[in-house]
């Protein structure tokens, strides 16, 4: 460090200076074999990295898995491979024309025993031995199925109903309970909102000893069931989702038990009666007993309760409340001794805990944020971290006694699809400047096995994403860049910003990124992309600017990292622009309708009033809306449209079923009637939220592409 020299200037004199300098000498520099980068080789059906590994599912001794080599084509059916870890060899394991419709069958999980697995193809449940050809079918219609902890049985969910198969020669299916209604009575079913807002993977659970299982129902007669428009068909179809809308009634649930052999259902818990959320449950390892995780509806109070029978009263395991909002934290580990792991997400209690049986709490992290628990085998917690720093997540092995070992030391991004058993895992691993590779590691050992390479042909060919950081009253905010090719320091370039902005969610994170900022960058747009102070994840605090703000305050980052931006020498003010998808899609459209700073957006499947997005996640940062009015009424761009600063692009799938169609259709509306002509919109039929599909993938990008070159650069619309 410049003695004397105080930090914002020397972080004004990297990016000024150095960056430029070591941009020119970067771009100069001889390269090898490069892949050319093209619309048509991005959204090409073999990825430009390669095909990774992806759909893992380990067998319950973590001896052998099943996987995918996947294409960016959705609708490609692909065959299920068989990697033997004792000989490192893989092996195709099913085709999946043997179901006849194209696509690729879902695992659903290995028998205890490991002889047979489950499979969903087309709706349909299947079941096929491991070491033959024989495939049994179950049912159609078929939501979800589990193995039981032993024992040759399945436990699936059919028509909204629970039932068990018991696998053999034959299969004898059973069904375990009735009245269940698609769409308006689940049993050991999930709806769409609990999932996608809670987190929640399972409608039921097997007990340790299969004689039970633990099931939410879910009463959603009560919740908006919101139409979904096929326009594709000659009289037009509709489709029903029952989707609760901030506010508005949110499904009934319970918790119940049964037993498999007959004789008992049991009510254990009613969150319907003070209408909570039943956000997790599980049976506690070798026990009777059952646990659950409620959030009141205002999502302030979390409880751990646990049962020892559905009719005994219950105990408090823990107890959390906040003046804002709690986060769902998962389930505890439970060790044989009867002392738990807990990862508590927030301040004060934030980070990894050994909870012993009196309930004192010993940390076993540090001062980084934990974000995923595996588990713990060998006297060894296995998690993954925001780790050494917040740009990184590794994963680390923690001993009980709070020794640490980072099972990933390559810095950057790291997702690991570990063993049941821990002792090794599969782990994309990638950085902002080098494709994904997949490696097969061993946690014991640490021994690495190469099983996806890293394409040097398309990193070759990359222009390279600089890191730098932003200073800000909140700290140093983290920001990268990409600069067009023959980077010239004495000319002013045009910048489009790339935007989240939602709570802990990053874009700067040291992890390969969207090849279409590369294309970007290649046109002669500088492309930055900036996290403001509620989107970091080490800083619980800042966080909290969202509450009840969204809108003010997720545009607070932008608006520092677009003053900065400016102030640059190389950089046009008068051309910033920003563009992101749903959570960035409203971040775009309300800088658009709320700031001088940009002069253009582009919006994917925009969230455009919060009254219109679903009630556990925007109650949890918004409150209700009839008591805080005042506040979503901030963070509307409705109310705004107005007041646009510069042209707009809005893209959205007719069959959104996570942000409707309506939030975009409703703020056109209002464009309308403020007569403004600088908005343009794309609708992509019968595609929802992910705009999935190689056409329509293309076809978001390129808009957006020819949309950046037309207002910023001059260049005549046309065919990209």
């Amino acid at each position: 460090m410049t003695r004397g020299m105080p930090p914002s200037r020397i972080l004004k004199f990297i990016a000024r200076v150095a960056y430029p300098l070591l941009i020119a000498f970067t771009a100069a520099a001889p390269q090898a074999r490069a892949q050319e980068i093209t619309l048509d080789t991005v959204f090409a059906k073999e990825p430009p990295w390669g095909r990774l590994i992806d759909r893992i599912s380990w067998s319950a001794d973590g001896q052998a898995f099943l996987y995918v080599r996947r294409s960016q084509d959705p609708d490609e059916a692909l065959p299920l491979m068989l990697y033997d870890v004792r000989n490192g060899t893989s092996r195709v394991w099913l085709r999946s024309r043997i179901f006849g419709a194209q696509q690729t069958p879902e695992v659903l999980g290995w028998s205890a025993d490991g002889t047979r697995i489950a499979l969903l193809a087309g709706g349909a449940l299947y079941v096929r031995e491991l070491r033959s050809t024989r495939l049994q079918k179950i049912s159609d219609d078929v939501d979800d199925a589990r193995w039981a902890p032993h024992g040759a049985a399945l436990a699936y969910s059919h028509d909204a109903d629970l039932y068990v198969a018991l696998i053999g020669n034959r299969i004898v299916s059973r069904r375990l309970t009735t009245g269940g209604r698609p769409g308006d009575v689940l049993h050991a079913t999930l709806d769409w909102v609990y999932p996608e807002e809670l987190g929640i993977d399972r409608a039921f659970r097997w007990s340790p000893d299969a004689r039970r299982i633990a099931y939410l129902t879910m009463d959603e007669r009560g919740v908006t069931n919101f139409p979904i428009v096929d326009f594709m068909t000659v009289n037009n179809a509709v489709e029903h989702e029952r989707y609760p809308l901030a506010g508005q009634r949110n499904p009934r649930v319970t918790l119940r038990v049964l037993e498999v052999a007959g004789g008992g259902d049991r009510l254990v818990y009613d969150a319907a009666r003070h209408d909570e959320y039943l956000a997790a449950f599980d049976w506690i390892p070798q026990s009777n007993e059952l646990e659950a995780e409620i959030l009141d509806r205002p999502q302030r109070t979390m409880r751990f309760y646990a049962w020892s029978r559905a009719s005994a009263p219950r105990r408090l395991l823990y107890y959390q409340a906040s003046s804002t909002w709690v986060d769902v934290e998962p389930l505890p580990f439970w060790l044989n001794d009867g002392r738990s792991i807990w990862l508590l997400d927030r301040a004060p209690t934030a980070g990894m805990f050994l909870r012993g049986r009196d309930g004192t709490m010993q940390r076993l992290t540090g001062n980084y944020r934990v974000t995923d628990l595996y588990g713990v085998a060998r006297g060894t917690l296995y998690l993954r971290a925001a780790y050494p720093t917040r740009r990184d997540r590794s994963v680390l092995a923690i001993s009980l006694g709070g020794a640490v070992r980072n099972l990933t030391p390559e810095p950057g991004w790291h997702n690991a699809v570990p063993s049941p058993t821990l002792e090794r895992f599969v782990d994309t691993a990638s950085r902002l400047n080098d494709p994904p590779r997949v490696l097969l590691r061993d946690a014991v050992t640490m021994t690495v096995k190469t099983l996806v390479p890293e394409r040097t042909d398309l990193k070759n060919a990359l222009l390279p994403t600089r890191t730098f950081v932003i200073p800000s009253r909140y700290g140093t905010l983290d920001a990268t860049a990409i600069f067009p090719p023959r980077f010239n320091a004495s000319k002013r370039y045009p910048v489009v910003m790339y935007v989240y902005g939602g709570p802990d969610a990053p874009t700067t994170a040291d992890s390969f990124g969207s090849l279409y900022h590369q294309l970007l960058a290649r046109s002669g747009i500088i492309v930055y992309s900036v996290d403001g102070p509620a989107s970091q994840v080490d800083s619980d605090e800042h966080v909290r600017l969202l509450y009840k703000n969204f809108g003010p305050g997720s545009l607070l980052g932008q608006e520092i990292g677009a003053r900065y931006i400016a102030s640059l020498p190389y950089v046009d003010p008068a051309r910033i622009g920003i563009w992101g998808w749903s959570f960035g899609g409203y971040e775009a459209c309300y800088a658009l309708t709320h700031s001088r700073l940009f002069s253009a957006g582009a919006a994917v499947a925009p969230v455009t009033d919060w009254h219109l997005y679903d009630s556990i996640y925007t109650e949890r940062y918004m409150g209700m809306p009839a008591a805080n009015a005042g506040a979503y009424a901030r963070s509307s761009v409705l109310n705004s449209a107005a007041h646009l600063s510069g042209p707009l692009l809005i893209q959205h799938g007719t069959a959104d079923d996570n942000v409707h169609m309506a939030n975009t259709v409703q703020l056109l509306q209002q464009f309308i009637l403020a007569h403004e002509t600088r908005v343009q919109f794309y609708p992509y039929p019968r595609k929802t939220h992910p705009i999935r599909g190689l056409p329509q993938q293309r076809s978001v990008f390129a808009h957006m592409l020819d949309f950046w070159r037309t207002v910023f650069l001059g260049r005549p619309a046309g065919r990209v």
